[in-house]
């Protein structure tokens, strides 16, 4: 009866093996609409293997005459908003400003389209500390080209990729030009990295009806994430918090920019625009004076959608992220994106793939010669543990590179050479739990330095030397639970 269970156990644990190894290199097909699909998930293939784009940035040297307002000194005070386009602004939606208090709530007014007859007389008596004039507005100024500028976008550029756990990369400057060319993976975090790097981090708050700045970096200290819940409902807001001066200038804005209504009884209202690199994120005004010179943005609109909140939130923090750290010194533009294939692909995949069956093979060989019926049985098994290794690295998100590669195959090592530790105890009449525990003792006891770099690399915000940690970790958890369900 014994003999029976151990029988039908070894047949049970090949057909598993077999099972597992035809998935896990063959793939699992399921017909739909009369097409067959692997529905197997892809491995997560790093540059060196999948390819990657090469972003290639150059300095903006576009130019334009502009009528701008400018002080007493010459500084540059904003851009003077033409008739036609206050006009068109006017006719926009604005959302209520949030302020500390949570009782307050959003509105959703519309400017006065006939408002936009006094811009001139706004401009001369709102504004008359300021004078206009037309001046050639360079993306970059010459005194801003320079090598510390150079490399202050390049460090910049680092921090706002790794912000974003992009680790994999690379990144190049000629310090002459100021050019940077940027490699990164070909994969769905691409968009978001690109617009991290084009984004120069500047943030101003505007006078919408005239185009003074009224507000920009300089005032502002924090930028923090909020949520709020209310009929089921997620709203995504972005706090901003200014320093003293700041918040004296927040609260003279937030009298004046307001709605009013007139004599013959129609609204006026003055709004500001809130904007990030030249671009709205949100045209407001203030129902309330702000006295704790907190201003909180809504971003996106009020959902039921998990997605869509997600969504939102995640573009509130990179803008957060912009925010809270130093803005580009100086303007990029793309000036070629391509995609370069990986020639370890092409010309060395083959040939390694032929030399690890070769190895393989060699192995599986040596063990059935050596120590027989056993031998096949072990290299069975070992040929499960290679098909049940890859299938959870595909379902890990483990990022397969050169380095991880390495990690897999000395995974494969350390079980082979358990293997053969088991096999020899066994050879030498002790029980398989003698062996077992033996080999274990002995094994694990002469690599816990590969254990605990297993743990550490892993623990690693990296994702390239995390997938090293989590190719061992993986390789040695799979390691023990085989041998315990296999071998006792």
């Amino acid at each position: 009866m014994e003999k029976c269970l151990k029988s039908i156990k070894v047949i049970c644990v090949i057909l598993i093996v077999i099972l597992s190894s035809v998935v896990a290199f063959g793939g699992l097909y399921f017909k739909d609409k009369g097409i067959w699909n692997n529905v197997l998930k892809d491995f997560k293939l790093g540059m060196e293997l999948k390819g990657h784009r090469e972003l290639h940035y150059v300095l903006d040297d576009s130019e334009e005459e502009k009528e701008v307002y400018v002080d007493s000194d010459g500084n540059y005070k904003g851009e003077v908003i033409k008739e036609d386009e206050n006009e068109a602004s006017t006719s926009e939606t604005t959302d209520e400003a949030e302020t500390s208090n949570p009782e307050t709530t959003d509105q959703v007014e519309t400017s006065n389209p006939e408002t936009t007859d006094q811009t001139e007389t706004n401009k001369n008596e709102e504004n008359g500390e300021y004078k206009t004039e037309t001046r050639t507005i360079k993306a970059n100024e010459d005194a801003n080209i320079n090598i510390s500028n150079f490399e202050k976008c390049k460090k910049s550029i680092q921090k706002r990729l790794e912000s974003i756990n992009l680790y994999e990369y690379n990144i190049r400057q000629d310090t002459v030009t100021g050019e940077i060319v940027i490699e990164l993976p070909d994969d769905e975090n691409l968009e978001i990295a690109e617009s991290l790097i084009a984004t120069i981090g500047k943030f101003e708050i505007i006078d919408s009806q005239t185009g003074v700045i009224l507000l920009d970096n300089s005032y502002l200290t924090k930028a923090t994430i909020l949520t709020s819940t209310e009929n089921n409902q997620y709203q995504s807001y972005m706090q901003l918090e200014f320093t003293d001066e700041g918040k004296e200038i927040i609260k003279k804005i937030s009298k004046e920019y307001v709605e009013t209504t007139l004599d013959d009884g129609t609204t006026d209202t003055k709004t500001i625009s809130i904007e990030i690199d030249g671009q709205a994120i949100s045209r407001t005004y203030f129902s309330e004076e702000l006295t704790q010179g907190i201003l909180q943005i809504p971003i996106g609109q009020a959902t039921t959608d998990p997605e869509e909140y997600t969504k939102n939130a995640e573009e509130v923090s990179r803008i957060a992220y912009l925010l809270n750290n130093e803005k580009l010194p100086l303007t990029y533009k793309l000036s070629s994106d391509n995609f370069i294939k990986s020639p370890l692909i092409e010309q060395y995949m083959l040939i390694v793939l032929i030399v690890s069956l070769v190895v393989v093979c060699i192995a599986i060989i040596y063990l059935i010669i050596k120590y027989k019926l056993k031998g096949l049985y072990a290299s069975i098994i070992n040929i499960g543990y290679i098909a049940l290794l890859t299938l959870i690295i595909r379902y890990t998100n483990v990022l397969v590179t050169l380095n991880s590669l390495i990690a897999f195959v000395f995974a494969i090592a350390i079980n082979y050479i358990f293997t053969i530790k088991v096999l020899k105890n066994l050879k030498n009449n002790n029980s398989k739990r003698t062996a077992l525990l033996n080999a274990m003792k002995e094994l694990y006891l002469s690599i816990i330095p590969v254990c605990i770099i297993a743990i550490v690399f892993t623990l690693m915000p990296a994702t390239v030397i995390s997938s090293i940690g989590m190719t061992l970790f993986w390789g040695l958890i799979l390691q023990a639970v085989l041998s315990l369900i296999v071998l006792i």
